[in-house]
């Protein structure tokens, strides 16, 4: 989908060591508590590493101090610690509330799916799952360098949450924002925490070896580190897409690589559109969306409710896949720029550290690129007053069979009677529906026949 060269490194077969005074290294300040070091190793000097997948290698502390004595270091770092930015548990529920507060179901309807969009997800693993089904591609281990490179099980659960917000679809109904982009696992962790080693190797391997659109890194690391900014800059220049998590704390602190300009900061809003009290609040927000009690599938093959900006997330790279379907050849930031200019503003006008540019609006960002009309963002709606009769439209691309109530109220909020019917509503087609009665406050509901699942609400006062 997009133009670029590989990555090339060589290596010489037999090394040489250059003695001579220590050369200037930009590095962080040393950590004595450190036991592994990340470093590069300066251009045209001695290749030393034993594996050239990669453009940095991790080394002990001792090793570092010799290759930094003899000069042949350009930089060197602590290897960091971070962990995935999921937050507390929570369990099943059925609703996804978040779909239809980030308007995804209008992109859906319109087609907009995602096919053809391979997104990393750099996380714990992905494991199988019936609404994952055959988009669940082969990934890589990037835990170290003696990993089995084939072994990406989810024993954790992240990774295979974060899956499914992104590209889950199946018979039993789940509906993620890209339903028909594809996942590549690129494994780091088995547990919550993570090294920045792993997190660069996952990078270089998404790009290089599988060929991915979108990183999606639910996760962080507290501090820069040089590894790390030059992975990020590295997928801006082969025209991939990172999206990545700004952290549960509910501080000012800065998460990376969400912090990074190039990267697709995102933070968590509750059901009313609300912001998190425990998503951070600086200037690495880009974007917000659902990241509390959202739906997911787990790595058990069920489903379960996840909390955390982790989970707002993959729900960004859905959409970013959906716009990448439309359009191969757009841009790290002609993406950014879409999806900033459709978002719902909230907080202050324009940008603010706690909702960045606003909550995402998928069928916003896909009506901006392709100049159609903004689709409905719910199954059902009641079209204007037009003489007694209401007018109940399904706005899908298939039949529905809905029950409609009808609930009138007195003036002191007493309920007078509930006015129930079947109805089957054409494809964009409409019915009509029984006037409320004269002088009543009401209430009209729609749901589907067979789940009972709400397809539309309207309360009324005459």
């Amino acid at each position: 989908m997009r133009v670029r060269s590989k990555r090339r490194t060589a290596r010489l077969l037999a090394a040489v060591l250059l003695a001579g005074t220590l050369a200037a290294i930009p590095a962080r300040a040393a950590d004595d508590t450190a036991t592994d070091y990340i470093i590069k190793y300066k251009q045209g000097a001695a290749w030393l590493q034993s594996d050239d997948r990669w453009p940095f290698e991790v080394v002990s502390k001792n090793t570092m101090q010799r290759l930094r004595f003899l000069g042949l270091l350009e930089w060197y770092e602590p290897d960091g610690v971070g962990e995935l930015l999921d937050d507390a548990p929570a369990f099943y529920e059925p609703e996804q509330w978040n779909l239809n507060l980030v308007q995804a179901s209008g992109a859906f309807r319109s087609g907009h799916h995602g096919g053809g969009v391979r997104i990393g997800v750099v996380d714990s693993g992905v494991n199988p799952h019936p609404d994952l089904g055959d988009r669940l591609l082969p990934g890589c281990n990037c835990m170290d360098d003696n990993a089995k490179t084939e072994d990406t099980a989810d024993n954790y659960g992240h990774g295979t949450k974060v899956a499914g917000l992104i590209a889950g679809a199946g018979e039993r109904g789940y509906i993620g924002v890209a339903p028909e982009a594809e996942i590549v696992p690129l494994k780091i962790t088995d547990g919550k925490e993570l090294t920045v080693s792993a997190i660069c190797r996952a990078i270089y391997a998404g790009i290089d070896d599988f060929d991915c659109n979108i990183l999606n890194l639910s996760l962080g690391v507290t501090g820069e580190f040089e590894a790390l900014r030059e992975a990020v800059d590295y997928a801006e220049a082969q025209n991939v897409t990172i999206v990545s998590a700004v952290g549960n704390a509910g501080r000012t602190i800065v998460y990376y690589p969400a912090g990074y300009e190039s990267v697709i900061g995102v933070g968590a809003v509750d059901q009313n559109g609300d912001i998190s009290s425990r998503s951070n609040h600086n200037e690495s927000v880009f974007l917000t969306a659902p990241g509390i009690d959202v739906r997911s599938t787990t790595y058990a093959g069920a489903y379960s409710l996840c909390t955390g900006t982790s989970f707002a997330v993959p729900q960004v790279s859905g959409a970013t896949a959906v716009l990448l379907g439309i359009d191969p050849t757009l841009t790290p930031a002609q993406l950014r720029a879409l999806l900033a200019r459709s978002a719902v503003d909230r907080g202050d006008e324009d940008w603010d550290a706690y909702y960045g540019y606003g909550i995402l609006n998928v069928a916003g960002s896909v009506a901006a690129l392709t100049g159609e009309e903004e689709p409905p963002d719910t199954p059902c709606s009641f079209l204007p007053e037009s003489g007694p009769a209401r007018e109940l439209r399904n706005n899908t691309d298939a039949p529905l069979d809905v029950i409609y109530l009808l609930a009138a109220y007195d003036e002191r909020g007493v309920c007078l009677g509930v006015t129930s019917g079947a109805l089957a509503l054409p494809a964009h087609g409409t019915v009509a529906i029984l006037p409320p009665p004269d002088g009543a406050r009401y209430g009209q509901f729609v749901y589907e026949t067979a789940t009972m699942t709400p397809l539309a609400k309207e309360r009324k006062t005459p």
